[in-house]
């Protein structure tokens, strides 16, 4: 039996090509990821169609439930961000259930951060909402990027990129760095990036399944994905 250990039903956008792939390479034995994809549509519409989606779960006996599009979560703000989790908790039948929102807080509050970096694909206007979201959760944000690339472009942008972003940006008051999208290719070079600028680094993919695999009781540590794993 495939998800002895726990299985997870990650709702994803219809145009993501890299969750699933960086998703199955974090994943311990014993766990398994089930995707239920939503159409192609507007960021701001994708929640409302989650409600209905996050059903098709209830058949496959998934025990969390991971809505994986950072974007339309954070816009809505903290207070949306969980509403939308207890909905979908409620659809489910009291399931868990986390966005790539609210674990990206999560992960960054166990890495001790309180200045973060963030390196965001987004145009400027969605960053900034971003940023508007961390501040809410109490975090202080002494740099912010955001590239402003489509979404083609976000998910065939590659690792190095991603490496050269970061090391453009102005790093010398942050003490932790973020790097948003769920379809932004980045679990490969952040132990490079630690390495190189000494500081905490935390991607959407790798903290939502720190966050589910915590929730899911499960204790594995994937090797080569960053300080985050160190942290309960």
């Amino acid at each position: 039996m495939y998800g002895w250990r726990g299985r997870i039903g990650l709702i994803i956008p219809a145009d993501n090509a890299v969750m699933e792939p960086e998703f199955h390479r974090l994943v311990p034995e014993g766990v398994s990821a089930h995707s239920a994809r939503l159409k192609k549509c507007p960021r701001p519409e994708m929640p409302i169609e989650a409600l209905e989606l996050v059903k098709t779960f209830n058949e496959t006996k998934v025990n969390l439930i991971a809505y994986m599009c950072a974007a339309s979560s954070f816009v809505m703000g903290p207070k949306g961000n969980a509403e939308l989790c207890d909905k979908l908790s409620e659809i489910t039948d009291g399931l868990p259930c986390v966005t790539a929102t609210t674990a990206m807080v999560d992960g960054l509050k166990a890495v001790g951060a309180k200045r973060v970096a963030v390196l965001s694909p987004h145009p400027p206007e969605i960053a900034e909402k971003l940023k508007e979201y961390l501040e809410e959760s109490g975090f202080d944000i002494p740099c912010l990027v955001g590239l402003g690339l489509d979404i083609p472009a976000i998910n065939n942008t590659s690792p190095g990129d991603i490496y050269r972003y970061v090391r453009a940006m102005d790093l010398s008051q942050a003490d932790a760095i973020f790097i948003a999208a769920t379809n932004f290719r980045a679990i490969d070079v952040i132990e490079a990036i630690e390495a190189d600028f000494g500081l905490p680094v935390v991607s959407s993919n790798q903290v939502v399944m720190w966050t589910a695999l915590r929730k899911l009781g499960v204790a594995d540590k994937p090797h080569g994905f960053g300080r985050l794993w160190d942290y309960e």
